[in-house]
């Protein structure tokens, strides 16, 4: 009997130390992780949401990219050197380090986009639903971690190439791709995301990346590439869609810019942000806004001709104030709702113009792009009496970039893919053309050879 209650004993101890265990193990029953969110058209719809959320952070759109694209260049000074410890100040007089937390959290910023991205483009495949509906969200999710990593790549030339989730002694084995082998990655996931997104979005789903978006970043990829051929070839036909002006259109920067970002056919794709849902003290870097004499937009107004309606945008006239081309309406004394563009209309033909210029000169379609920008700011023509060769039509172009695409976070880009720099910022070392890699991210990493870029 004694053997008995003693068996009996050991048995309940036994099945009570596993159920133990078993309520222990037990995962909060209102909480979400990867293995069973993205299960379904519903967790994928859901993660893809969180990708165009990354996006719209301080980070990225939010706010660094504004220093890291505008401020390092020409259009705006920086006047505050000791706010933020110098941070933002040193980006733009070329003194930024490694420890620099703007880079850090661009950085950050882009790869978890790509994380987001990566989680979609891995489950996606086995879930069961409709391919037309699979292949969007698929499209999307290319779409974003192409214009994350055509970002990282500008700003910092060799970067990890990630395309599969990763656990962390598998990120900390990472290594440098070449700029060549990402922009090759880039090329990839844009052609599939074209073929897959459709040309518009209802009203209800606007703002989401379409055919036409993919196609632009594509040709910008090729511009930055120096594949003038492909450029061409990739914008013909939204050019052409924008001549047509039934779906795509330039519109003219009269009011805000460009007049309403939700609802202009200027827009093929934009950050977007909810009306009345961005705090100006936390987002989007106050779009310039001075009021603490923090920045001062430096574009010369001389550079504009008089009746271009794009000047009094821009000009250092709103000294004090947001400019008028990010001066989106007010919900509140303390909310706005300006998006951010990314890929205008107007972008598109400039650099149709510019591709079609360096494949040769004298290119009639070449001015009637070029032309269909300054007429729709209301400049005036450009004719091959005023610019007489592919040098002055070059010229040009790099102009009416600065001048029509100011403020947009594209202008340092600009200055350096088009060898601009040692013109602009005399004496500054050509290391400095990227950024330094983030300490931080050196620390994190095994084998830290080859980690940082040259000059750093």
């Amino acid at each position: 009997m004694k053997k008995y209650i003693i068996s009996i004993l050991t048995c309940g101890l036994i099945i009570t130390a596993t159920s133990c265990k078993k309520f222990l193990d037990l995962k909060p029953l209102d909480s979400y992780t990867e293995n069973t969110f993205y299960v379904d058209e519903k967790g994928l719809q859901g993660g893809l949401v969180s990708c165009y959320d990354a996006l719209q952070t301080d980070s990225l759109y939010g706010n660094n990219m504004l220093t890291l694209g505008e401020i390092r260049g020409d259009n705006v000074t920086d006047n505050d050197p000791g706010s933020g410890a110098g941070v933002r100040n040193s980006i733009e007089v070329f003194s930024e380090t490694s420890a620099n937390n703007i880079l850090s959290g661009a950085w950050q910023g882009h790869y978890k986009a790509i994380y987001r991205a990566n989680i979609i483009l891995d489950r996606a495949p086995a879930i069961s639903m409709a391919d037309a509906t699979k292949n969007q969200i698929i499209g999307q999710a290319k779409f974003i971690r192409a214009l994350s990593y055509f970002n990282l790549t500008r700003l910092w030339g060799n970067v990890p190439l990630i395309l599969t989730v990763q656990k962390t002694d598998e990120a900390r084995a990472n290594t440098r791709a070449t700029s060549a082998q990402v922009y090759q990655q880039i090329v990839s996931d844009l052609t599939d995301a074209a073929s897959k997104l459709p040309t518009t979005w209802t009203d209800a789903q606007r703002g989401k990346a379409t055919t036409y978006a993919a196609s632009a970043l594509l040709a910008k990829v090729y511009l930055y590439q120096k594949n003038y051929p492909m450029v061409v070839s990739t914008l013909q036909p939204i050019a052409t869609a924008i001549y047509a002006g039934t779906t795509l259109s330039v519109v003219p920067q009269t009011t805000t810019f460009p007049s309403g970002l939700k609802t202009s056919k200027d827009i093929i794709f934009a950050v977007l942000y909810l009306n009345g849902g961005v705090k100006e003290a936390v987002n989007q870097d106050n779009r310039y806004r001075n009021n603490n004499n923090t920045n001062t937009i430096t574009i010369p107004q001389s550079i504009f001709e008089a009746g271009d309606n794009r000047r009094a945008l821009v000009a250092p006239t709103n000294i004090g104030l947001r400019p008028g081309k990010f001066n989106s309406a007010v919900s509140n004394s303390t909310e706005i709702s300006g998006d951010f563009p990314i890929l205008r209309c107007a972008d598109v033909l400039l650099m149709y113009a510019e591709a079609l210029n360096e494949v040769a000169y004298g290119n009639t379609e070449a001015f009637k792009a070029l032309n269909a920008v300054r007429t729709n700011a209301n400049a005036t023509n450009k004719t091959a009496t005023t610019l007489v060769s592919q040098a002055d039509f070059r010229t040009a172009i790099y102009l009416e970039r600065r001048l029509e695409l100011a403020l947009e976070a594209d202008r340092w880009f600009d200055i350096v893919r088009t060898s601009q720099m040692p013109i602009v910022f005399p004496g500054i070392p050509a290391f400095r053309s990227i950024y330094p890699v983030p300490q931080a991210e050196i620390d994190n990493v095994t084998n830290k050879t080859g980690w940082q870029n040259q000059g750093y």
